[in-house]
């Protein structure tokens, strides 16, 4: 059956969404989850949770989806161990190298790979699959037929409702280096949902050019069910527990074949909840006008009146609409469905007028203005009132001088339970069927819906009352125990990988990404490995001239693959990667590629390299290259290298922050002036690089304001993509580079990240 996994950030969602439905919760523990800032659980939360989704038959999946600091490891490892023994279904991890070692450490442990890790090709399922991974968990960019394909190798799970990150999955270090405060950490500062302007015909005007709206794919879910997909993934754990309630009802309707009437109040309290931008269908089934949500930002509710010219008092405007607000029903205010004007919140003391409502006044309201409902006070009680129960039969046998006897039956089967006392002979007033059943209706905090079946009285019984009830008490301790099924711990373990030590190089090698290098300052420059990055993947002519160049050179020739490449990019990069001499990837799914291709790798910075322990499970893959994290600091990468002494760093240049899976410019293919390069500019004058490439289609990359500069030796990576001669010569051939590069940071290589 199709899985509804809701999200949980705190106990309040988690018991919303098991009482709307759920079929799986998904959560986390305070540490090492990518949603840090929410509640999270403790050690005896989750336990609790836990054992009542069990006893109502759904899992709880916990999400480990970091990436994790070498320091980290062993309480990594640790807080594995115990959210398992906890009783977890499965573990969500990001880091694809520490789950090899805990699938080989513990395999009777499930996991699931976070969509932190891109998956979004068959090669990253085929690589999931043999390092242990049940599941995979799919970036939001993967198209239909490639989560048809994806469903045929390998349990997945699908987003269908929820926020949408601006870049591919796993691949955005913005917030990181505009601040240190990572995403891949989970503390990601949104700096996605700012204004920007674009240098490009209907893009100069401020807007939240970055920001999507949320995705709703409604009945698209059917369409999943078809292509494999098993399990139906609800974005959220920074959100209410309403939301939670409302969006698991809504999709459980769905599947539940409900009607039109009730899908489109279910709708409407899903967007009271929350509504970014009106929503969108995301990238499945192809890009939708409404993916970006260029003018609101946060929650925009749901359309429910507008603002009449109408006063009262001068301190209230009036509302046209058919909805009668609660007390402390909020709202916002917006024109032309554009510009955000204010809210206001709704109290029972207001002016009471046919036809609509009252507002507080505010001078910024106009007559016609759109009046949005965003905090539904009957909503959000009507979901807390929602309670999943489990039918339970309850049988009781009561006899003189016998320990009275219950025997429970349901879907579960049946458990018996006896009193640690015996009943006595009545000498005055009897037990009746009634006392019994009075008696057992009562569940206490046990989600029981009890009915009855042979209440058996032998002879004229009597019982302590207090002694029944606690008797009572005890029976349904007991069952609920049972039916909770805690699971036999696992023993902690030392993790041992062996270790593959590469020894040092003679001699440094330096290694520049860059998509052209035609350039004087590469003559006579220490370039030894030349990462090539293709203006259109599909052009022969621009690969060739690459290849006679690095030739020329002798350079180590590298053809740069992004981490976003779905089954048609790979089918087009097929046709010419025999010409390069490996490929240089920023996706974990290029080992099981080359593995299958028999290519050389250099596995790029964006395969998340953070710690030791993952550098030895990846070099066990046996890389012809590998490149760490750039977000880590000098310190830590010096700790890591010294395991690995061969390790590339990434030490200056161009630094690609974003990898977008849209087109920024709402795919306007006819009138697109179709560039390379556009500046995008931020409301406080930074100015970010925008680069447009081509393979099956227009994807764009953002760059950050700065570029990076470092005194960083041994083998080091540059990335020249938006430098101009004058600042590549600095890195390549000498020179200040201080005063060669008029933005410039350290990044993370000082200060690190959270």
């Amino acid at each position: 059956m199709p899985e509804i996994l809701a999200p949980a950030g705190d106990t309040a969602a988690f018991y919303a969404a098991l009482d709307s439905g759920a079929d799986a919760i998904y959560l986390g523990l305070k540490n090492f989850s990518a949603r840090r800032s929410a509640a999270n659980f403790s050690a005896e939360e989750l336990q609790n949770c836990i054992a009542r989704a069990h006893v109502l038959g759904a899992k709880v999946y916990v999400a480990l989806n970091t990436l994790v600091k070498d320091g980290e490891t062993e309480g990594f490892f640790a807080s594995a161990l115990e959210a398992w023994n906890a009783g977890a279904d499965a573990l969500i991890i990001q880091d694809v190298f520490l789950g090899k070692l805990l699938k080989r450490a513990y395999p009777e442990m499930v996991l699931h790979l976070s969509t932190q890790a891109g998956v979004c090709n068959v090669c990253g399922a085929r690589l999931a699959k043999r390092f242990g991974f049940s599941r995979v968990i799919l970036a939001r960019e993967t198209p239909l037929a490639d989560i048809q394909k994806i469903a045929a190798e390998i349990e997945t799970e699908v987003f269908v409702q929820g926020a949408l990150c601006t870049c591919f999955s796993g691949q955005c270090y913005m917030s990181s280096f505009a601040g240190g405060n990572s995403g891949n950490r989970g503390l990601c500062k949104q700096p996605c949902r700012k204004k920007y302007s674009v240098d490009r015909k209907g893009s100069k005007e401020y807007s939240y050019a970055l920001s999507l709206s949320d995705l709703c794919i409604g009945k698209d879910i059917l369409r999943l069910i078809e292509a494999g997909v098993v399990s139906f993934k609800i974005e959220g754990r920074m959100r209410s527990a309403a939301y939670v309630g409302a969006a698991v009802w809504y999709y459980k309707d769905i599947l539940g074949n409900a009607g039109e009437r009730a899908l489109a109040e279910d709708l409407s309290d899903l967007k009271r909840a929350y509504n970014r931008g009106d929503y969108t269908r995301g990238y499945a089934f192809g890009q939708d006008k409404n993916l970006l949500s260029r003018f609101v930002q946060g929650h925009k509710g749901e359309l429910v009146g507008r603002i009449s010219a109408r006063q009262k008092n001068a301190k209230f405007t009036f509302v046209e609409s058919g909805y009668a607000p609660s007390d402390g029903d909020g709202f916002k205010v917006i024109r032309a469905e554009k510009e955000e004007l204010g809210g206001g919140e709704y109290r029972a003391g207001f002016p009471k007028e046919k036809g609509g409502f009252y507002l507080p006044k505010n001078p910024a309201f106009r007559a016609g203005d759109g009046v949005y409902l965003t905090s539904d006070v009957s909503l959000a009680a009507r979901i807390a009132e929602r309670k999943r129960l489990l039918p339970v039969t309850v049988g009781v046998r009561i006899a003189v001088g016998k320990a009275p006897f219950v025997r429970f039956s349901g879907a579960f089967g049946s458990f018996e339970y006896a009193a640690n006392f015996r009943a006595e002979a009545a000498k005055t007033r009897a037990l009746s069927r009634q006392d019994i059943t009075d008696c057992f209706s009562k569940t206490d905090e046990y989600p029981f819906a009890v009915s009855f079946a042979n209440i058996e009285i032998a002879g004229e019984c009597f019982a302590v009352k207090s002694a029944l009830n606690a008797f009572r008490r005890e029976a349904f301790a007991a069952l609920f125990a049972r039916l909770a099924a805690p699971r036999v711990p696992l023993s902690a373990f030392a993790c041992v990988v062996a270790p593959i030590l590469k020894l040092p190089e003679k001699e440094e090698r330096i290694a520049v990404i860059d998509t052209d290098f035609s350039s004087e300052i590469y003559r006579g420059s220490p370039l030894t490995d030349a990462v090539f990055k293709p203006h259109n993947y599909k052009d022969e002519h621009e690969i060739r001239r690459f290849i006679d160049i690095a030739q020329y050179y002798a350079w180590h020739k590298w053809l740069y693959l992004p981490a976003f490449m779905v089954g048609a990019d790979i089918e087009t990069i097929e046709k010419y990667a025999a010409l390069f001499d490996g490929v240089y990837a920023e996706g974990v799914f290029a080992l099981e590629l080359c593995r299958e291709k028999n290519w050389r790798l250099f596995a790029g910075t964006g395969f998340g390299v953070f710690n030791r322990l993952s550098l030895l499970s990846l070099e066990e893959e046996h890389p012809s290259e590998v490149a760490l994290s750039k977000e880590l600091s000098e310190r830590e990468l010096k700790s890591i290298r010294s395991r690995g002494e061969g390790a590339f760093a990434f030490a200056g240049g161009s630094i690609k922050v974003m990898e977008l899976g849209h087109c920024l410019f709402g795919k306007t293919c006819a009138a697109c002036d179709r560039r390379a390069r556009y500046r995008m500019t931020d409301e406080g004058g930074r100015v970010f690089p925008l680069l447009r490439y081509e393979n099956s289609g227009c994807r764009f990359e953002v760059y950050n304001s700065a570029n990076l500069v470092s005194e960083l030796a041994g083998n080091r990576v540059y990335d020249f993509c938006t430098l101009s001669e004058a600042e590549k010569g600095a890195y390549l051939i000498g020179g200040d580079l201080k005063s060669a590069v008029s933005e410039r940071t350290a990044g993370a290589l000082k200060r690190g990240t959270f």
